[in-house]
Order: C-alpha cells, then structure tokens, then sequence
C-alpha cells in the first residue's frame, strides 16, 4: 500500500470519526433519509474499524487509539441488542449513544494533537 492509498484511508477515517462524534442533531440531519443511527454504527463498524486495522499496521494510530476504537466498536456491538437504542430519540436521549459520541471525540481529539 503506497503513502497516497494510506492518506485516503486516513482522511476517510477522520471524516467518519467526525460524523460519529458530531451533535446528534447535526448527525440526523447530515444522514436524513437514512436510518441515522445504522448508518453511524455501520459506517464506524464497518468501514471506520476497518480503516483503523490498516492505520495502525502502518503506525498511523497507535495501540492506544485502536484501543478506543475496540471500545466503541463493543459498545455499538452490546447495543445491537437493545431495539430501543436504533431510533432518532435514542441517537438524541441516550447514555449509551452520548458515552459512544464522548469516546469518538476522544480519539479524534487524539489523532488530531498527534
């Protein structure tokens, strides 16, 4: 993989941390006409986690960022479980989607200081 393909892995993977870590009002209506909540959670799940994988084997992001990346990957995972957490009113209300949005701005706090 050369710098050029990991650049745009790692400007890919800082627009979907921002997404995920943006007000949830800003989020409903960046993804309307989508389901907001499935989209951020596939989005961060899928392509973020992924992203993440590649960075750190090319020492983009260190043990510690992926670190956070796990643990908000096992949140969105446990929350899967519950129905209750999918809808706008949970993406706006909820402790878990909240803890979720504080933790992505954590590590977009990281990478963006590094």
């Amino acid at each position: 993989m050369d710098i050029n393909e990991i650049m745009q892995i790692y400007d890919r993977f800082i627009e979907i941390l921002e997404e995920f870590s943006m007000p949830p009002q800003e989020q409903i209506k960046k993804l309307h006409g989508t389901v907001v909540a499935d989209e951020l959670a596939t989005d961060f799940s899928d392509i973020g986690f992924a992203y993440a994988e590649i960075l750190k084997e090319n020492q983009w992001i260190n043990q510690e960022q992926f670190h956070i990346m796990e643990v908000i990957n096992n949140m969105l995972d446990e929350m899967s479980e519950d129905s209750n957490l999918w809808d706008e009113n949970a993406l706006i209300y909820s402790k878990e989607w909240k803890d979720c949005r504080q933790n992505g701005k954590r590590l977009l706090d990281t990478l963006i200081s590094s």
